[in-house]
């Protein structure tokens, strides 16, 4: 079994698809549910992986002597 590639691009678009759904009201109480906790999995997964980013960020970096510096990110 081949391991999935994670892209934020792709799971970010997935979750606007998932809630124009849901805002739509086109779907039932069943699918509407079904919907939902697809998203919120997708929302974690996200969060995870732009944690993951943020300590890469400042693990990269580094002063003059090498040591690391810890820098605000913009939002």
């Amino acid at each position: 079994m081949t391991k999935k590639t994670f892209s934020l691009e792709t799971s970010l678009r997935k979750i606007e698809e998932i809630l124009a759904l849901l805002e739509s009201g086109e779907k039932d109480l069943e699918q509407s549910i079904q919907l939902f906790e697809e998203g919120m999995k997708l929302s974690e997964e996200c969060q995870t992986h732009l944690q993951a980013l943020e300590k890469r960020v400042k693990l990269l970096s580094k002063d003059a002597n090498g040591k690391p510096i810890e820098m605000e990110l913009k939002e």
